[in-house]
């Protein structure tokens, strides 16, 4: 049996970069660490951290931090254009699909199962192709915010003695710049309506977009096996969401 040795050399070469990055993060931490010193050893009271805001420690964003996030959200974004261009023809079967099944339901309110079902699969195959999507810019973030843990624990260990730990490194999402996927990123079927075709750019909860329409004639339909006067979105339970 030949050893297939193309995947441990890829996996050799991750591997080693991470460890490039991991040195390189670090010693920019020792280098920067200087000049937080001041800001570090007077922490905000917990209590007085916004909590709303994008980061609760704005006086930390050094340009370190805001490079590795603005790495990590290109990388979203990046993820997410070529999500929308390696599917464009599944999403132009939908938008069709969603105006026939509008047209069938809501115009002619002639119900058509087979159409129905058809649309059903399409919007099967999307959200499972924006749930990989999904998956792989979930694994971008987690790396930026490995890289933000090694920057912070080289800043504080050249600091050391503090008066008090400015935050708990034993907790990654509250470190100064921590990085999560936007709000949008838990909706990708509102991707769908970015069509640049007769409707402009989607705005969340719009519902005279044909796909917003079709999705909501979909969900109502009753799921084999329940009461049919319960609607599908009812029947998943609580948890569980589209796209």
């Amino acid at each position: 049996m030949r050893i297939d040795t193309n995947r441990f050399s890829s996996s050799a070469r991750y591997a080693w970069r991470g460890r490039i990055t991991a040195f390189h993060d670090s010693y920019q931490g020792r280098k920067d660490a200087p000049g937080l010193r001041a800001r570090l050893a007077s922490p905000a009271h917990p209590d007085a951290l916004l909590r709303d805001a994008a980061d609760p420690y704005p006086e930390l964003l050094t340009p370190h931090v805001l490079g590795i996030r603005a790495s990590a959200s290109r990388g979203a974004d990046q993820l997410r254009s070529r999500l929308l261009h390696d599917e464009r023809e599944l999403c132009a079967r939908i938008h069709a699909e969603s105006v026939r099944v509008v047209t069938q339901y809501e115009v002619r309110q002639v119900p058509a199962p087979a159409a129905l079902a058809r649309y059903g699969e399409l919007i099967g195959v999307w959200r499972a192709a924006a749930g990989v999507c999904r998956g792989r810019a979930a694994v971008l973030t987690h790396e930026a915010n490995q890289r933000l843990a090694h920057y912070w624990a080289a800043v504080l260990t050249s600091l050391r003695p503090l008066p008090q730990e400015p935050f708990p490194m034993d907790h990654p999402h509250r470190l100064p710049g921590h990085i999560a996927l936007d709000e949008s990123w838990q909706h990708t079927d509102d991707w769908l309506r970015v069509d640049g075709g007769l409707w402009p750019a989607p705005v969340r909860g719009r519902t005279d977009h044909p796909v917003t329409r079709a999705l909501a004639i979909l969900d109502e339909q009753p799921v084999r096996g329940e009461d049919p006067g319960t609607p599908r979105g009812a029947a998943t339970g609580p948890g569980w969401g589209h796209g």
